[in-house]
Formats: structure tokens, sequence, C-alpha cells
């Protein structure tokens, strides 16, 4: 009997004690932070639609066609829409890119690259060209203005830009690109006619932007 109480008594206690203890708490949880919102990514602008003059040399693009003869200082691809003839004289190299007949302007359009011999950077090839007797004197062309912004004639090798105008045949203009590359002056001439000028450029920068300087053959002289 007393074992019971005792038991009685032991139990009783228990409770008590988890009564006034109470339940135990549950560990409390982080909040997870709420997502950050992420800024939507920017619209895309579009592409500016190729003019057909554009779209025309893109395609040329791929079917390239070959200069590089034995001996010349320059490999030029060039589209087959145009034809190349050249060579060097005592005075330096000179090549000539003309159009096939087109039956228009273009016909009388060119990208002329000349290597003047014994000439080493643009400031010493400039007088050639618009000093007394010099390209611009000699063909009845009229600078029209001149500058060292190369726009979109980004080339390595120029330097400088000159406008001119033909007065002698109106309605074609012209710029000649001066610069240097290897020790050796570099002086290009663009002739086309004025309201065909996207069809030419186009064109003529197919054949600049495929022209290579051969380093082993410059400055002229060199192993020519």
């Amino acid at each position: 009997m007393r074992r019971s109480i005792l038991f009685l008594g032991t139990a009783l206690l228990s409770f008590t004690l988890v009564w006034a203890c109470g339940k135990p708490e549950k560990p409390a949880t982080a909040e997870k932070p709420a997502p950050k919102e992420q800024a939507a990514p920017a619209p895309k602008e579009a592409a500016k639609p190729e003019t057909p003059a554009q779209e025309q040399g893109r395609k040329e693009s791929a079917q390239l066609q070959v200069y590089d003869e034995p001996g010349m200082p320059i490999r030029a691809r060039y589209p087959e829409t145009m034809m190349v003839e050249g060579g060097c004289a005592g005075e330096g190299c000179g090549f000539t890119f003309n159009f096939k007949p087109q039956g228009n302007a273009l016909d009388q359009a060119e990208v002329h690259i000349f290597l003047p011999a014994g000439t080493a950077s643009a400031a010493d090839q400039e007088p050639f060209v618009t000093g007394p007797n010099g390209l611009l004197h000699n063909n009845g062309w009229e600078k029209e203005g001149e500058t060292t912004d190369k726009g979109e004639f980004a080339y390595e090798w120029v330097s400088k830009i000159i406008n001119f105008s033909a007065p002698g045949n109106k309605g074609m203009v012209g710029k000649i690109l001066l610069g240097e590359t290897h020790g050796q002056a570099v002086q290009v001439t663009l002739y086309y006619p004025d309201n065909m000028a996207e069809e030419f450029l186009t064109q003529a920068h197919l054949v600049l932007e495929n022209l290579k300087f051969k380093e082993d053959k410059l400055p002229l002289g060199k192993s020519i």
C-alpha cells in the first residue's frame, strides 16, 4: 500500500513539473528573404535594313577575285564586277581597279593604288598630290578640303583624306587617301560619279578591306 502511494505521489510530481514548465518550444525558423526582382533585359535594337548597294556588296564579298602577281608588293581581292591591271616602273607601282562595262557613269570610276618609289611617308608624298604639277593640278581637279578623321576609311595605313571635284568632268568627284605602311608611302585615289557614290564606295571598300601589303616587298626596292 505504501509502495502504491509512493508511486502515485511520484507520478503527480512529474505531471506538475511538466505542466508548470509548459510544452517545449519549437526552435524558431529563420524567415527566407523575399526574392529580389530582376530588372527586365533591355530590348534589343532592331538591325537597320541594308540598302540595295550594301546587300549587293555583301553577296559579292563571298565571290571575290584574287590579284596576287609574283613580285608585286600587294595582294588584293576585288568583286567580279571589276577588273584590275598593274605593274611597277621607275616611279613606283600602280594598280587600277576599273568596273567592267556598266552602261552608266561607273564606267568612268576607278580605284587606283599607287606606291611611289623612294617615298616613305604620307607627309613626303603629299606635295606630289597638292603641290604645283601635282596630281590634282595635272588632272584639272580642285581640292575640296582635307581631314585626318578617317571616318569610313579607318584602315590602318590611312593618315589623311583629301577630297576633290573634277570641273572638267561634270558630276565626277573623288578622294585621295594618303598613308604609309612598312616604311612605304601609300596613295589611293577613288574617282567616281557623285550621284552614284554609294554604289561605287560599296565596291571600293571590298577592294580596300581586302588589300594586303607584302612586308617582304616593302619599301620599294627591297626585293621587287
